[in-house]
């Protein structure tokens, strides 16, 4: 079955590496030559260490808080050695050289994808973790557990957390006349201070939007949450898209691109300046509040300092409940791929990674959340993010909604986003939202069909 298992997922594997990173062949998955001599941050040589090979996906500033964690450790012991290395389009290469029979020993992984690594057997189970009582399930905040042992068996650990919440300009909120220190804590009432924060040049485009749901466009598929809805079954793999939640959540995104004109919202946006600049549209002013992550505040600080004690955060409304009943939760996740060769010394490493002081670095240089239960009020203090109370407490809400562990989730979220999109260029609610289940009911029982192919084969043996 073993066998079976690894040509499935080889096959499978490949598939996604012709389409994404047109890779064709094993050669091309060695990302540079590999050292035959590591060394250490003041330039001596190591010897006899075991070398744990660990694929990073953060690069920049981010990459470098990594960086400084890894360095305390190497430096910390003379008996492993993290070779760090920053890999692009992470999550794909993971999957191929796992396939491959090539892993790295150590790497961090979207949440999103976990789901299929775990499907396609591609991680080291870290039970034993559980069985050391290095964990337990009340280590680290619900959402962020949930992802990493999503069916009970713990295949990562968490190591930044990203839960949603709502930003909005203080200064912008002043000059329409309204309350700068008091956010929308309704989603009518949110539609209501868009429209006076919306200016209108006198040709008819737009100068300034109040709000944007599809902007930025990374959270397209996650709106129906704050309607009640929950976009997977977890007993029967399916997924919860032609709900009523979810028609009453598109029909509210459709009503600002509706009321502003779906070819003047389009000109609007093609206009954004990138993420990580000062031309943002939020921090250049030209959407007065935004749904986004706790690491939008880093960027303020590095983009636009003017901005910084000139806007707020609070957890986002919702249509049945007070502000932050339900909101959106990602996750970087730290996992062993299947057929690591140093399985041991990597889980030395995550034991180190998971210290207090280590994730409230790395948390803290993203001026993100720790993802642990217990955090440090020196953490709290000093953190870049002026509203990281707020993102602590939203993340320890027990109603924060995840991605699904379904192995097919990266394509259903494709679809999604589709549909999203649609939907925000004026094509039909609930026609869209049909369409999308249609599909994901079809891939839903296609994986399932191969499913049990897989058992009938063992069974068989």
């Amino acid at each position: 079955m073993e066998a079976q298992e690894s040509s499935r997922f080889t096959r499978v594997a490949h598939r996604v590496a012709i389409a994404l990173v047109a890779i064709g062949a094993a050669a091309m998955l060695v990302f540079g030559d590999r050292p035959t001599t590591h060394l250490l941050p003041d330039g001596r040589a190591i010897h006899k260490r075991i070398v744990v090979s660990y694929w990073e996906e953060w690069t920049g500033f981010e990459g470098r808080a990594m960086e400084h964690i890894v360095n305390k450790f190497n430096t910390s012991q003379h008996h492993i050695f993290i070779n760090m290395v920053e890999v692009s389009n992470v999550n794909i290469k993971t999957l191929i050289s796992t396939a491959g029979g090539d892993p790295p020993d150590l790497v961090t992984i979207w949440s999103g994808i976990m789901g299929q690594f775990i499907s396609y057997k591609a991680l080291t189970n870290l039970n034993i973790l559980l069985r050391q009582h290095v964990v337990t399930p009340h280590t680290f905040v619900p959402f962020a557990w949930k992802l990493c042992a999503p069916y009970g068996t713990l295949y990562g650990l968490p190591a930044t957390t990203d839960p949603n919440a709502l930003y909005w300009n203080k200064i912008l909120f002043a000059k329409a006349g309204l309350n700068p220190d008091k956010p929308p804590t309704t989603l009518k009432q949110l539609s209501r201070m868009a429209a006076r924060l919306t200016i209108i040049k006198p040709d008819g485009t737009i100068k300034q939007a109040g709000f944007l749901p599809m902007e930025p466009n990374w959270y397209a598929a996650d709106w129906g949450i704050y309607f009640g809805n929950h976009i997977y079954n977890f007993k029967t793999g399916y997924f919860n898209i032609d709900t009523p939640q979810q028609i009453a959540a598109y029909r509210w995104v459709q009503s600002f691109s509706k009321a502003l004109g779906y070819q003047e919202v389009d000109s609007f946006q093609s206009g954004f300046g990138e993420f990580n600049s000062p031309l943002n549209p939020f921090m250049d002013g030209q959407v007065a509040m935004e749904l986004q992550g706790p690491f939008l505040a880093n960027f303020i600080n590095r983009n636009n300092p003017r901005l910084i004690g000139h806007y707020g955060v609070a957890p986002f409304p919702t249509s049945f409940g007070p502000p932050g009943a339900a909101t959106f939760g990602d996750c970087d996740i730290w996992v062993i791929p299947r057929g690591a060769k140093h399985v041991q010394a990597a889980l030395e490493v995550m034991k180190f990674f998971i210290q207090q002081k280590n994730l409230e670095y790395l948390n803290d240089k993203q001026a993100k959340p720790s993802p642990l239960m217990k955090t440090s009020a020196a953490y709290i203090r000093r953190n870049p993010n002026p509203y990281i109370q707020v993102f602590d407490r939203i993340s320890r809400n027990p109603n924060v909604q995840s991605l699904p562990p379904s192995p097919i989730w990266p394509r259903v979220n494709g679809q999604l986003t589709v549909m999203a999109n649609r939907i925000w260029m004026g094509a039909s609610v609930v026609g869209q939202i049909r369409h999308a289940q249609f599909l994901a009911d079809q891939w839903v029982q296609r994986e399932n069909h191969l499913a049990a192919l897989r058992l009938k084969r063992e069974l068989h043996r």
